[in-house]
């Protein structure tokens, strides 16, 4: 399974242990979770449940419908039948011991909790008590409460669980093995755009063009995600009125609270909430840059949407929408998208650049340990990656566009690391373009140079 081996693997892993098991599988919305569960329980014996917000009983009666559908006997059938007024222990006995069931997986499981704080305590009660091996998947989509929220709402049933699984997106080289014969550069725009989840990105036509793939998923009316990151901002956060405004001016380049202060009016206590709830909810992230002791030249404060596909909508469709509805798909995508997508493409780079590095730091090839890993946000510009250790620092920049990489960005690029205080001990460049033949023989042996299709 692309992408998600690891996690296949350790469930698998707790599957064959000895022990009962109860497992909280979670990650925002189309991380990927149901595609992971049916890769596993293919070959086993399991119950599937998807828990949409109910009243207590209707959860429950839903549920033994449910488990009733999939007994493999009328008999079971029947049986379910006369549990329809009985608790979630009662069928949970009933799959395992009458269907030998080994797998009992519950997606959206916290809506059952937020009716029944004591959903967990059965689960565990059962765990403990049953004399046959099985295995609980308990899935959620919203990282904000399993993280934050969880243990207040099930108390010391939190301690019967036996494993937290967290899907975040996937590297830029699972999207190179799920789309083989996509051009690496069309590539790399589909994973900044989707922002890398599964999700999204199986919708991307690897056949097509970037072009036209943004008019068709989010650009045309009936498009599949169309409307994806409005609706997922609306179910996180009630002033979604709010929540628009600041995640547009981060978009827009308004990177400091205050800078949020003085384009909205906002409070800045209230601007601090309300950032901290977006990152809570792993949407935006606060920058801490290196710092080499020149503290003048560096910038502080900085916040950043780090989810790709939210900033993309905010960035280019958000602050457009009113447009969407009177002008076509393609002609929208000319005049407020071509013009700034390379550029926005560097973010997503940036993640490549990181990826390639670490892969090499696992095999000794860099020249120095890193215990540090991040960038240089300066006033003037930016070193993109940041790698430092006791022996001096190896440092990165991304290119992008249809030029290739010359001498002249690096002057530039030199400038800021001279500026930045950074000891460089091995330099990559990343580039989508390539490189000119005269920085190519003009560059040191302590520079490496990476094109997109090297990664």
């Amino acid at each position: 399974m692309i992408g998600r081996e690891e996690q296949l693997g350790l469930l698998n892993e707790y599957f064959q242990s000895d022990k009962n098991n109860l497992t909280i599988l979670y990650g925002r919305h189309n991380t990927g979770k149901t595609e992971l569960i049916k890769e596993f329980i293919k070959d086993k014996k399991a119950l599937y449940f998807n828990a949409l917000p109910a009243v207590d009983f209707e959860l429950v009666h839903n549920f033994v419908i449910a488990a009733g559908m999939q007994s493999e006997s009328v008999a079971g059938i029947e049986k379910y039948e006369t549990l329809q007024n009985q608790d979630y222990e009662s069928v949970f006995d009933l799959v395992v011991t009458h269907e030998n069931v080994q797998v009992i997986v519950i997606e959206n499981f916290n809506n059952i909790v937020r009716v029944d704080s004591g959903f967990i305590a059965d689960v565990a009660h059962f765990i403990k008590v049953c004399r046959r091996k099985v295995m609980f998947i308990l899935t959620c989509s919203s990282v904000q409460w399993v993280e934050n929220a969880m243990v207040k709402s099930i108390g010391p049933a939190a301690f019967s669980i036996n494993a937290f699984m967290k899907l975040k997106q996937i590297e830029y080289s699972s999207v190179v093995s799920m789309f083989p014969e996509m051009d690496p550069k069309s590539g790399l725009y589909a994973y900044a755009v989707t922002g890398g989840f599964p999700g999204y990105l199986t919708k991307w036509n690897d056949k097509d063009t970037v072009r036209n793939n943004i008019c068709r998923l989010l650009l045309d009316a009936d498009g599949p995600l169309n409307k994806e990151a409005e609706l997922y901002v609306s179910e996180e956060f009630r002033e979604t009125s709010v929540y628009n405004t600041i995640l547009a001016c981060l978009a827009a380049g308004r990177n400091k609270l205050n800078e949020i202060h003085e384009y909205t009016g906002f409070g800045r206590d209230k601007i601090s909430v309300y950032l901290n709830n977006l990152i809570e909810r792993e949407i935006v992230e606060k920058i801490f840059s290196f710092d080499a002791g020149n503290s003048k030249t560096t910038k502080k404060g900085l916040y950043h949407i780090q989810d790709g596909f939210i900033n993309f909508w905010y960035k280019f469709i958000y602050p457009n929408y009113g447009l969407l509805g009177i002008i076509s798909s393609e002609e929208f995508y000319d005049k407020f998208i071509a013009e700034g997508i390379e550029e926005f493409v560097k973010e997503a780079f940036i993640n490549v650049g990181c990826e390639f590095l670490d892969i090499m730091s696992s095999v000794n090839r860099l020249a120095v340990t890193a215990e540090y890993k991040g960038r240089w946000y300066g006033k003037k510009g930016d070193i993109h990656i940041v790698y430092s250790g006791d022996e001096g620092d190896v440092i990165g920049q991304v290119h992008t566009g249809n030029q290739p990489f010359d001498s002249e960005d690096y002057e530039e690029f030199a400038e800021n690391f001279s500026v930045a205080g950074v000891k460089p001990k091995q330099i990559f460049i990343f580039s989508t373009a390539g490189f000119t033949d005269r920085f190519i023989n003009s560059r040191d042996d302590m520079t490496m140079l990476v094109r997109i299709e090297d990664l």
